[in-house]
C-alpha cells in the first residue's frame, strides 16, 4: 500500500523537525550559548512547506527578535518586572513594528521576544546575547535543511518512484 502524499509530508516535517532541533542545539552548544533550547525553538517554528515560505517566515521571526530585543534593552534595564510593565514594552513594541508596516506574525514575535528578554534577562544577564545568537542558528538550520531536502532529498524520492 502506497502512502498517502499527506502522510509523506508528515514524515518528511518530524524529519526536518528532528534534524533541525539536533543541529541548532548543538551548534548554539558549541558557540557558548547558555539557553541552547532557543536555537531548535526557532528552527521548529521558522520550518514550513515550502522554501519561499521557511524563507518568509524566517525573516519575520528575526526582525520581531531584533525590535524586542532592542526595545527591551533600551527601556527595561531599569524597570521592574510586573505585568504593567510588560504590558507597557508589547505596547510600545507593538505600535512600533505596526509603525514600521509589519505583519502579525512579526507584531507576535516582538511581543514574544520583550516578554521572555524582560524576564530572563533580568535573572541571567545574557538571556538577550543567547536569544539573538541562538535565533539566527536555529533559523538557519531551519532554512539550510529545506534548501537540502528540496534539492536533493525530494529529487532522490521522485527518481525511485
Amino acid at each position: 500500500m502506497n502512502a498517502s502524499p499527506s502522510n509523506e509530508n508528515l514524515t518528511a516535517l518530524v524529519w526536518k523537525l528532528a534534524i533541525g532541533s539536533t543541529l541548532s542545539w548543538e551548534l548554539a552548544k558549541i558557540l557558548g550559548s547558555h539557553h541552547p533550547y532557543l536555537a531548535p525553538l526557532s528552527a521548529i517554528l521558522c520550518l514550513q512547506s515550502t522554501i519561499n515560505q521557511t524563507l518568509a517566515l524566517s525573516a519575520k521571526r528575526l526582525i520581531g527578535t531584533v525590535i524586542g530585543i532592542m526595545l527591551t534593552i533600551l527601556i527595561a534595564a531599569n524597570l521592574r518586572v510586573t505585568g504593567w510593565n510588560l504590558g507597557l514594552l508589547i505596547l510600545i513594541g507593538g505600535f512600533i513594528t505596526k509603525y514600521l508596516k509589519s505583519d502579525k506574525i512579526t507584531i507576535h514575535q516582538v511581543a514574544l521576544t520583550i516578554l521572555f528578554v524582560f524576564v530572563f534577562e533580568q535573572q541571567t544577564k545574557h538571556y538577550a546575547m543567547d536569544r539573538m545568537r541562538d535565533t539566527v542558528i536555529g533559523l538557519a538550520a531551519g532554512v539550510i535543511i529545506q534548501i537540502l531536502w528540496f534539492r536533493f532529498i525530494l529529487p532522490l524520492k521522485k527518481r525511485a518512484i
